[in-house]
This record gives structure tokens, sequence and C-alpha cells, in this order.
């Protein structure tokens, strides 16, 4: 049996693998470290898999007029579920991309490419510190923040700061939505702070916007 695509990341030296989903035909897994990162369906980019993403689904689906192209800004790449999901149901939609651990988009791209169609653009490095070297004319002009960075099964300490997200935040264009994917254990202490750093963070956040999950 052949040995399923892997590479090991050379900043973390995390190992990141791409599994099929043996339940689901065309559809593949990313672990990192034994912990699943990503799921995508090649065959439908516009399929959710995970129940948090589901949520984020949700959440992108009521951003500006239903399959009306957006501009997204993508901190964390993983196997890009997201920006497929975007490109899936807003096609023309422009997306920009920041992860930390250009190994693992490389190992992505080449056992599962996205559309060449897609508008996304890829940039390597801290994502708090890429943000600072992002286009003047981005900020307050993104309709969607995804905040989803990972080093393993741990959120980074410093993009977890009211620094950092008032940094994200300035991104956003007038009605923009940010979302957050939050690992948290019992209580959900850590995650229930999230919300105050983010409304403290920008005296203009836009109200969370009625969930359908």
């Amino acid at each position: 049996m052949p040995e399923h695509p892997s590479t090991v990341l050379s900043l973390s030296g995390h190992r990141a693998v791409i599994e099929p989903d043996r339940f689901v035909p065309g559809a593949y897994q990313l672990v990192v470290d034994g912990t699943p990162q990503s799921h995508v369906n090649m065959d439908d980019p516009g399929e959710l898999f995970f129940e948090y993403v589901q949520r984020m689904g949700h959440v992108i689906d009521l951003v500006g007029d239903p399959g009306q192209p957006i501009t997204a800004l993508h901190l964390g790449a993983g196997a890009l579920t997201i920006p497929r999901y975007v490109e899936a149901t807003r096609p023309g939609s422009r997306q920009q991309v920041i992860e930390l651990e250009q190994d693992l988009v490389d190992l992505v791209r080449e056992h599962l490419p996205w559309s060449r169609k897609a508008s996304i653009r890829l940039r390597y490095g801290d994502a708090r510190e890429v943000m600072g070297r992002l286009p003047h004319g981005l900020r307050g002009s993104v309709d969607l923040v995804v905040v989803d960075v990972f080093s393993g099964a741990r959120t980074p300490a410093h993009i977890t700061s009211r620094d950092f997200y008032a940094e994200a935040a300035a991104f956003l264009a007038p009605g923009g939505i940010m979302t957050v994917n939050v690992a948290d254990g019992h209580g959900l202490r850590f995650a229930r702070g999230r919300p105050r750093r983010s409304r403290t963070s920008s005296p203009t956040w836009p109200r969370s916007p009625r969930r359908r999950c």
C-alpha cells in the first residue's frame, strides 16, 4: 500500500500528512502531528465537513449579497478549505492567504491543487508580521477575515492578544465580518475571552450576524 503524501515542516518540525477520506470519495484530510487540520472535498469544494468549518461557512454565506464576489483575508492556510469554499460559492472573489509554513502549502498544492482560476494570493511568514506588510489599500476594504492559525494543536500566544485583533480588524470594510477558530477545553474559558478582546480592539467592530448553525 503506497505511503500517504507527507512532509516534515521545516519551521515547526511537525509532520504533515494528506490522508484520503475512507468514507467520502474524492475527499482528503490534512493531519499535522496527529491532529486533523483540514478536510477538502476535491469533487465539491462547496461541501464542508468539520462542524466548526460548517459554522464558519454559514457566517460567510451572510457576507454581502449571496453568491457575489468578496474580498477575503485568511490567516492560516491549512489545506485552503475556506478559500476553496469562498471561490466555489462566490466565484471571482479576491483572497489573500497568510501561512507560516510554506512546506505545508507546497504539499497541499502538489497533491490537492485548487482551481487555477481562483484569485488566491499566498503570502508566507508569521501572520501578524505579514499583516503589517500587506498593501495599504486592503485596510478598510476586506469583507471577510478568517483567523485559523495553529501550531499543531495549539494557537500561538502572540496572535491571541487585543493588539492582534485590532490589527486584523483594521482591514475590515464597514459591515465586514471576522471569524475565528478557537481550540479550547472544558468551560470554554479561553474562547469566551476572545470576543472581549475583539470588541475592545476596535470601536467600530461590526455586530455579529444572525447565526444559522
